[in-house]
């Protein structure tokens, strides 16, 4: 029997309990991705991390300007240290994401590189274009055992051509192992495995979200993810861009959250709805409180079906 199937850890548990995947992806505006085929570690932007000092006082950068940074490397390229390494830069705001391919050959290199525009949203055109999305698929096992023991299949499961997948270091919400994230759009995707993995990614080169394993999108909290998740699967919209939450409003039990569509807008309703406390990592001894929400629609414009 594969290791992902003995596998039982807290991604087990949060599929067993039917846990909603909404409202669960981590919040950036910006990233930097940098190719690195040694171990990672626990904690790759500590002192003992591995890229020493540089990994620390770029993570210090980063944090400053509002940029995730992650260590990223692809399936099938080894493990042995490179002279020269990609590094990416991408924005994933809603009003024009981008990433951009940059070559260094030395690490301190990575600090040259224009960090703040990954954040601000305007693309610095000193590096490579890239056209066509990229797939983190996180495998970082020292983080949380099921994301190594259930996203490594899923990385080397895709088929895409060099360059577009990776695995990377944690990406947040190790329960959903495993989990993917689609740059520089930034849709969170959960609860993938080798048979379903490649649809997901064959939709989203389509333009087209899977619901049932998405997550939400980095660039909005964790209201307005569950706000957009509930218009989506109420009116089947699929299309990445057919819906986009804007106003958020405290109101009586919760918050009022108006989500545009190429129809109108939609107002949604959403109140706190917590779960059982209980253990959400696997290395983790703290109890948290899972919370997905509760939401009405309040006001429906002609949406289309689809």
């Amino acid at each position: 029997m594969p290791a992902s199937e003995r596998w039982v850890g807290c991604a087990a548990v949060a599929r067993a309990s039917n846990e909603s995947l909404r409202g669960t992806a981590a919040r950036a505006e910006g990233w930097v991705l940098i190719e690195h085929r040694g171990p990672w570690g626990r904690e790759p932007w500590g002192p003992d991390g591995p890229l020493d000092r540089i990994g620390a006082e770029l993570s210090r950068r980063c944090k400053a300007v509002g940029v995730r940074p992650q260590l990223v490397r692809e399936t099938h390229s080894g493990r042995a240290p490179i002279d020269s390494r990609r590094v990416f830069l991408v924005h994933s705001g809603r009003r024009g994401p981008w990433l951009e391919q940059y070559t260094i050959d030395t690490l301190e290199q990575v600090l040259d590189l224009p960090l703040e525009a990954a954040a601000a949203g305007i693309p610095p055109g000193t590096g490579t274009r890239v056209d066509q999305p990229l797939y983190l698929v996180c495998t970082h096992g020292k983080k949380d055992p099921c994301c190594a023991v259930l996203g490594r299949p899923v990385a080397a499961a895709l088929n895409r051509p060099n360059g577009r997948v990776w695995e990377s270091t944690h990406l947040g919400g190790d329960r959903y192992a495993a989990g993917m994230v689609a740059l520089p759009d930034g849709s969170y995707y959960g609860n993938l495995d080798p048979a379903n993995a490649q649809a997901v990614v064959d939709s989203h080169d389509r333009g087209q979200l899977t619901l049932c394993n998405y997550r939400g999108r980095c660039t909005d909290d964790t209201t307005a993810q569950i706000a957009e998740h509930a218009v989506r699967t109420e009116y089947g919209l699929t299309g990445i861009d057919d819906v986009h939450p804007t106003e958020i409003t405290s109101s009586s039990g919760g918050a009022d959250v108006v989500v545009v569509t190429a129809s109108g807008p939609v107002q949604v309703h959403v109140t706190p709805d917590p779960e059982t406390p209980r253990r959400t990592t696997c290395r983790s001894e703290a109890f948290a409180t899972p919370d997905h929400g509760v939401t009405s629609i309040r006001s429906v414009p002609a949406v289309g079906r689809a």
